[in-house]
Order: structure tokens, then C-alpha cells, then sequence
């Protein structure tokens, strides 16, 4: 069925880019193996994530799949050929690349010719079944189409199969200012313990309060098989939605083309096509001209693509948008918008997704638009930037992202956005650095234990800015930073009354009339799993009747969790209050590890004093093989430190404090 319109010219232009990326991607993933057997180190990083994250703004998870695919693909010399070419899309690449061998490669990609990535995915699983019963089919039969894959890293059946997706919902809350701070101070808590992530932090409070229920409630109170029962329903209704997008998909596939080629066919390699560039011949050689290369030429082939795929991010994004938009998928065929994008442009559905949002979110900001396309900013700084700045401060915020290490940046858009939180207003300029001491004032005083510990009020500080060591703010701050003043004052408040233990607290702020006199409501927006949802839902509905007067579900479920772990805070070690002004976190601007030890800024060898200002909490990657094994020079005082990562004649990365200055 061929379709006319915007659809398909959008359709046409999706197509065209992500073949033109697809040598980029698979050479960005080849050069980070090559790096991740050394020469990261060599480079002043801790680890091959840290570094994929500040250099060229990619996850630790898509860095592992991306070094996966190209060890792969290293035995595999054709398949690499047609991935890096763009003529078999980046998911029926993957998924041939689990169980080919040298020996049948050709055969494999013989049998994906004309076959949809959900029919090779069938195939896939009946080979593996059929290679771990010890049979070894032929490739391309009806039910076989190769045998198993002897490497390490091929994933298992259930990987393979077809599963229901635990698609993520927003559940809105409107609590209490003292209550959201009580929320903010757990979900520091809960990164000390090593939780990260709104959904995983949302399912430790469900689990800690559903235990702290079944403990102080008589036995057969709390309906759990109730529970289960919504579970194990919710559960069934998305199998079975699972199996209509399946069915209707296997209608659909007679309907639209197979492959990015144009006419249907698979686009030869040999052919001439402007797609093919130097990056996809350079991709199509595999690894073995990379490992002959340095660091720094490792490094610097590495920016180069970080920034080319920037640009195709971009444009991608808004191609997307504009798809989306224009119900494309519809006109030409498919059944829903994930199967277009599997099979048509080779990438996930929530990959595509997070490009809509991203595409969406730049045309009200077309100042951080124009930075990623002109690569002043990459892609990871964009979409922090884009969580926090509006028209009116995007300027600041792009400023701002240029002069910050990922780490540091990412560090200023969550104060910044706990602040509109707070503060009820939208425009948000980033913070100066005596906000951001004040801000950490949180995270210090959750990791020393000091949280539960009322300040005297002599020791109030002036416009929210509480100094552990760090300067406040000489003059009244202006009119434009007053979310962060009215911000600062109500954590400052909150962190002078202490945080209360008890459910009676929260009848301490109830007014003569009986009214609880509210300083301020909030309204969170908690982003979780169907499943964590339905388990809030459920637990809370069964858990209000029995909650004290004054005690709110979300507090509940906080103080569960304080109560349980609260005992790990606060440090009786030597250094222990250097490790708490640092909150047990690296100081190094690009790493986020936190198994800290002391470093003098100045050895002792040298002269160096054991006063606080010498001393600062590095990791100890950072501390024995970065600074002491000369891979990392740190140098000034605790207050404000420069870092030079690199080879001291020629760093790739220096910071000066916070700031990112030309290596």
C-alpha cells in the first residue's frame, strides 16, 4: 500500500537521518570499547560511564548496549557493514547479532530480508530454544533459522520474548510545604542507601510502609491478598493488551516496508549513496584501526561524533515531533506508533518518545535549540536545561551549561526545580554558588544525622543561606531571585525545627480554630511504574483508616522509612565531618562515587596541614589512581578547588570550582 501526503514525506526524511546516524552511533559505540579497556583512566575518569557521560552526554546504560553491539558485531563482518551503512536498521541489527555465527552470518541476514524485526524476533527465540535442546536447525526454516550463540552476552529466551511494557503514569500529590521537604530529605536518604530513580525510591517507601503496617496492625487487618489481586489483574490487562497490539500488528505488516530502503529492498552497501560518508566507512572496518590510537586521539574522535549526533538528535527530534503530529504512522500502515519505530526506523518506542518530549519542549526554547544544534551544548545538558528554564531564563540556563560538567549542572536543575516546587513560581535563574551551599545545607544535614536535631534560633540564617563553611550572600538578593530566596527560607525554617519523628507533630502547627495552619501547599508529581502506581493506590486506600489525625499518607510512608534506616547516619570515623561538608560524594566535577576517603590538597609530604580547608572527600579511585597516580592534579582550597584531568601537558577537561574553563 503506498500512501501520499506528509506522512510519508516525513516518513521519508526520519528514514533518510537515521541512516545517515547509523555509522555515527555504531563508531561512538566502537571507540567507547576501545576506551573502556584503559585509556579512560588515562584521562583522569573513574570509570567508562562517568566518562561517556561528561564527554559526550550518554547514559551508562546505552554505553553498555552500544560497547555490546560492538564486540558483537567484531565476528561478524557483514552484518557491521550493513548496520554501519544504514541499510538493516539498529533493532534487527541487535537482534541478529545475539545468535549469528562467522559461519552463518550471511544466512541470517538472508532470512531478515523481507521479514519484520517481530517475525525474526519468533525466529530468534525457536533458534536459541533449539540450540539449548542441543538441535542445530538450519537458518531460514519455517521454525529455526540458526542455532544459539556460544558468547557470554547473548540474552536469554524471556529477553526475546514478546512481553507486556510496565509503561509509567504520574501520580499528583498536594501536600504541606514541611511535608514535601519531609519527601525531599527521604529522597536524599534514599540515594545514600544507593536508590536512584523516582520509580525505584517510590517502590522502597511502598515496600518500607506496607512492612511498618503489617508490624503495628493485628494480624489479617491488612487485606494483602486484596492486594494482589488488583496486582495480578493489572498484570492480566496488560498481557492481554500485549496480545491485541501483537495480533493487530501481524495484520498490519503486509501494509508497510520492511526495511529503510526505499522501494522495500535492502539498500547494497556497494551501491553509491550519499549516506556513506568517511564515519561509515571508518565504522565498517570494526575496531582494529581504533586500537592503535591514544587516549587523547580516542578522545578527540569521540567529541567529534558526540557532536555530529547532536545535530542528528536535534533534527530528529523535530522530525519526530512533527510525525507524531501528523498521525503519521496511521497513513502509512502501522498498527501503533512503536511498531513504526521498531521496524521502520529501528529504535524503541520510549527512545522515540523521549525525542518527542525533547522536540516539544524546544520550541518554547528556541535559545537552547540553537545551542545544541551549533554544539555549543550536547545533548544530556539539553535535556536537564530544558526541565528547568522558560522563555524568560533560558539564556542564563545555556550560559550556564557551557561553564558546568554534567554532574555539576545536573546538581543546579534539581535545586532549581525543588525551588519552583516550592516557591510556586516558574522562571527559575540558575543558582549562585552561595545558593547552592545553602541548598546542600539538605544534604548535609540528612547524611550526619543532624536532621533530627532542632537548631537554636540564634543560629537562623540570613535569606535562607544556613553556612556550613560556604558564604552567604553579601547583599538582599534581587527581585529576579526571589524564588530562590523564598525557597532557601522555608528549607532553612524546616531545617531549624527539625525533622519530627512522631505523627503528634504534625499536630504542632494546628491553629485555635482547629485548622492546621499550612505554611504552603505543594503539589508533587511522582513519575512510577502502572505497577507502583496501582500498589500506592491500593496500600493507601487500606492504610487511611488506620493513620493517626494529621498524618497524610506520603508522611506515613517517609517516616517508615526514616525509622528503618536512620540508624546508618552521622559518621564516628576520622575525616567523618569532612566526608558529611561533602555530603559522601567524589569532589571530583565529574564523578558521582561515594565509597570517599580524605585527600590533602596539599600532601602533608609537602607541608600540608590536616585543617579543613586542605582536606576534601575523594573517592578512592580518584584519590590512589587519579591524583597520587598522576592522572588528576587538584589544587586550592576545599572551598573552591581546580581540577585538571589528563595529561598535565595537554588536560581534556580542567574546572576551576564549578566552573569549566578551556583546557
Amino acid at each position: 500500500m503506498r500512501c501520499h501526503g506528509a506522512g510519508e514525506q516525513l516518513d521519508s526524511a526520519l528514514a533518510s537521518l537515521v541512516r545517515a546516524q547509523a555509522g555515527s552511533s555504531l563508531r561512538l559505540g566502537q571507540v567507547l570499547e576501545v576506551l573502556g579497556r584503559g585509556p579512560h583512566f588515562e584521562l583522569g575518569f573513574s570509570s567508562l560511564a562517568a566518562y561517556a557521560l561528561e564527554r559526550c552526554g550518554r547514559s551508562a546504560r546505552w554505553v553498555e548496549a552500544a560497547r555490546s553491539l560492538a564486540r558483537r558485531l567484531e565476528e561478524l563482518p557483514a552484518l557491521r557493514r550493513a548496520m554501519a551503512f544504514g541499510s538493516m536498521s539498529w533493532s534487527m541489527g541487535e537482534l541478529l547479532a545475539r545468535v549469528a555465527q562467522p559461519e552463518d552470518e550471511a544466512r541470517w541476514i538472508k532470512a531478515a530480508e523481507g521479514r519484520t524485526v517481530r517475525q525474526m524476533r519468533l525466529l530468534v527465540v525457536d533458534a536459541i530454544a533449539a540450540g539449548e535442546r542441543g538441535v542445530r536447525p538450519s537458518v531460514g526454516e519455517a521454525n529455526a533459522t540458526g542455532v544459539v550463540s556460544d558468547d557470554s552476552e547473548a540474552l536469554p529466551i524471556d529477553s526475546l520474548e514478546a512481553t507486556p511494557s510496565d509503561e509509567m503514569c504520574t501520580l499528583t500529590c498536594t501536600v504541606d510545604r514541611e511535608e514535601a521537604w519531609l519527601y525531599e530529605a527521604t529522597r536524599t536518604l534514599l540515594v545514600q542507601l544507593g536508590v536512584h530513580g523516582a520509580d525505584a525510591q517510590v517502590e522502597a517507601l511502598l515496600a518500607e510502609g506496607q512492612g511498618a503496617l503489617l508490624a503495628a496492625l493485628p494480624a489479617g487487618w491488612l487485606d494483602l491478598e486484596r492486594l494482589e489481586r488488583v496486582d495480578t489483574a493489572q498484570r492480566s490487562w496488560l498481557r492481554e493488551l500485549s496480545h491485541c497490539r501483537e495480533h493487530a500488528e501481524a495484520l498490519c505488516e503486509k501494509h508497510f516496508r520492511y526495511t529503510l530502503s526505499e522501494n522495500g529492498e535492502p539498500r547494497d552497501p556497494n551501491q553509491p549513496d550519499p549516506v556513506r560518508d568517511s564515519v561509515a566507512h571508518a565504522a565498517a572496518l570494526g575496531l582494529a584501526p581504533l586500537e592503535r590510537l591514544s587516549g587523547h586521539e580516542l578522545d578527540a574522535e569521540l567529541r567529534e561524533l558526540a557532536r555530529s549526533l547532536a545535530r542528528y538528535e536535534l533534527e530528529l527530534s523535530q522530525l519526530a515531533l512533527q510525525f507524531h503530529r501528523a498521525n503519521g504512522w496511521r497513513q502509512l500502515g502501522y498498527a501503533n506508533e512503536a511498531q513504526y519505530t521498531i521496524e521502520r526506523l529501528g529504535m524503541s518506542r520510549s527512545s522515540f518518545m523521549a525525542r518527542r518530549a525533547l522536540a516539544l519542549r524546544l520550541e518554547k526554547l528556541p535559545r537552547v535549540a540553537e545551542a545544541l544544534g551549533a554544539g555549543q551544548i550536547g545533548v544530556e545538558a539539553a535535556v536537564q536545561v530544558v526541565r528547568v528554564a522558560t522563555p524568560s531564563t533560558e539564556a542564563a540556563w545555556v550560559e550556564r551549561a557551557q561553564r558546568r560538567t554534567i554532574k555539576h549542572l545536573r546538581e543546579e536543575v534539581g535545586a532549581g526545580l525543588v525551588a519552583v516546587r516550592c516557591s510556586g513560581q516558574a522562571d527559575c535563574p540558575p543558582p549562585v554558588d552561595a545558593e547552592m551551599a545553602a541548598f546542600h545545607e539538605l544534604e548535609q544535614a540528612v547524611v550526619s544525622g543532624r536532621i533530627f536535631q532542632p537548631q537554636p534560633a540564634n543560629d537562623a540564617p540570613i535569606d535562607g543561606a544556613r553556612p556550613a563553611g560556604a558564604a552567604r550572600p553579601a547583599e538582599p538578593p534581587a527581585a529576579s531571585r526571589r524564588v530562590w530566596r523564598v525557597m532557601l527560607s522555608s528549607l532553612a525554617a524546616w531545617l531549624e525545627s527539625g525533622l519530627q519523628m512522631s505523627a503528634a507533630s504534625a499536630q504542632a502547627h494546628v491553629s485555635s480554630s482547629g485548622k492546621t495552619a499550612s505554611k504552603g501547599r505543594i503539589e508533587l508529581r511522582l513519575r512510577m511504574s502502572r505497577a507502583n502506581y496501582a500498589w500506592w493506590r491500593g496500600l493507601e486506600a487500606q492504610a487511611h483508616r488506620w493513620l493517626s489525625s494529621g498524618t497524610s499518607w506520603l508522611r506515613f510512608l517517609c517516616l517508615s522509612l526514616w525509622k528503618a534506616w536512620r540508624h546508618l547516619l552521622g559518621a564516628s570515623v576520622a575525616y567523618g565531618h569532612i566526608y558529611i561538608r561533602d555530603r559522601y560524594q567524589c569532589s571530583s566535577p565529574v564523578c558521582t562515587r561515594r565509597d570517599v576517603t580524605p585527600h590533602h590538597l596539599q600532601f602533608r609530604s609537602a607541608g600540608g596541614s590536616d585543617e579543613d580547608e586542605n582536606v576534601t572527600a575523594v573517592c578512592t579511585w580518584c584519590h590512589l589512581f587519579g591524583v597520587h597516580g598522576g592522572r588528576i592534579r587538584a589544587a586550592g582550597t576545599a572551598e573552591r578547588i581546580r581540577w585538571e584531568l589528563g595529561d598535565p601537558t595537554c588536560p581534556c577537561l580542567v574546572v576551576d570550582g564549578r566552573e569549566r574553563v578551556a583546557a
